[in-house]
């Protein structure tokens, strides 16, 4: 038996933009820890380590921000093609139903 797409599946695929793109609203809101923490730290080295950390830690969720936005419109624009091939396809159907059946609209 052939596999196909059932609208339940579009309306998972749908739902992942959408909860990706508040994963991605989430990731953005985060404060900023730049400069909020290294005074909490007596030890210079951990202090030094923390604010490494930091660093690292804005660039990559900026990225990781960034991934989570594109896929999030991946999934969206998933859910809107298969719709559309859908939509074109039932279209296609009822429009040769109609010119095979000559007793059809008459």
């Amino acid at each position: 038996m052939a596999e196909y797409t059932k609208i339940e599946d579009l309306s998972v695929i749908r739902d992942m933009g959408t909860g990706l793109d508040n994963i991605r609203k989430a990731f953005e809101g985060l404060s900023k820890l730049k400069g909020k923490y290294e005074g909490d730290f007596g030890e210079h080295d951990l202090a030094w380590q923390f604010k490494d950390f930091v660093e690292n830690w804005e660039i990559h969720r900026e990225e990781l921000a960034e991934e989570v936005k594109r896929l999030a419109a991946i999934a969206k624009a998933a859910a809107k093609a298969y719709e559309d091939i859908d939509h074109d396809l039932a279209e296609a159907i009822r429009g040769d139903g109609a010119k095979k059946d000559p007793g059809k609209g008459k």
